[in-house]
């Protein structure tokens, strides 16, 4: 997942910076720089020193353009540093892992739970386990964005899946747990599938922050990048949190018999790459 957070952190810093100016810069800097070889050229039959001005004109402009670059990142990058006192996503992570995905793994552990004669009821031969995408652009946050990239599932181009939504009763719990059973037309394999729901609220929460900047006179392509930044922040904490349970599930796993192993059964994947994930399970 470190390349998608590369990726939306270099695409916030260059929204945030002032193209306009950065375009007048860069001409500046050609400019000085043909007016610095033009003088150097001259002075090496008859030596004036006149390029001493087009040079220090080159390296004020550096110094402004560095200047300017390194005031715009921390502009940028303060915005994550204020996310983080919140610890929004840690919290969203424990609460999604604690209330639907342990679940969901102990219930695919018990081979007498009534999960799998639904699944069956559905078409699936068995269960192969938990996947869930997290998104990681802005637009990919929405819900409705979750549904079309679920519904896209049983739809071409690549592997097409049969869907269901499965109820499943959980001991304990008031309310069952609501889950969609992807099963593949193909191997016949059936895998859940989630999008976390409870990250909508991080467009909200980044907004929020990002807004600090716009209280103070905030310049609106700052206050955007700001609010992508933290975005891209609490989703890097909730997948890390998620991928730690993932450890300690493969670590306890690891003492147990393969066939009752949750190792294999949680899959944390970035939502670009759901189908692709999906489809190498169901091959599995």
């Amino acid at each position: 997942m470190a390349g998608n957070s590369f990726g939306a952190r270099l695409r916030a810093f260059l929204r945030a910076w002032p193209w306009p100016g950065a375009i007048f810069i860069l001409f500046a800097f050609l400019i000085s720089f043909f007016w610095f070889l033009t003088e150097v050229l001259e002075d090496v039959s008859d030596y004036q020193g006149g390029w001493y001005e087009p040079l220090a004109a080159i390296i004020g402009g550096i110094g402004a353009f560095l200047i300017a670059t390194v005031l715009i990142f921390r502009r940028v990058e303060a915005a994550e540093s204020e996310a983080q006192v919140y610890r929004l996503a840690r919290g969203l992570a424990t609460g999604y892992y604690f209330n639907f995905v342990r679940p969901l793994i102990g219930a695919l552990r018990d081979p007498d739970h009534p999960i799998h004669i639904q699944a069956v009821e559905q078409g699936a031969a068995r269960i192969g386990g938990l996947v869930v995408g997290i998104p990681y652009s802005l637009p990919e946050f929405a819900a409705e964005t979750h549904n079309t990239a679920i519904d896209e599932l049983a739809t071409e181009p690549g592997e097409t899946f049969k869907l269901a939504t499965l109820s499943v009763e959980i001991a304990g719990r008031p309310r069952p747990i609501s889950v969609k059973l992807a099963t593949s037309t193909r191997t016949g394999v059936g895998l859940l599938v989630d999008i976390p729901t409870t990250l909508v609220v991080i467009p909200d929460f980044a907004r929020f922050i990002a807004e600090h900047e716009s209280r103070s006179g905030g310049d609106e392509r700052i206050i955007a990048a700001r609010e992508e930044i933290v975005a891209v922040g609490e989703v890097d904490q909730f997948g890390e949190v998620l991928e730690e349970f993932e450890n300690v599930i493969a670590r306890a796993g690891a003492q147990e018999e393969r066939e009752q192993s949750p190792a294999t059964l949680l899959h944390i994947v970035p939502l670009k790459r759901l189908r692709r994930r999906l489809t190498e399970l169901a091959d599995g």
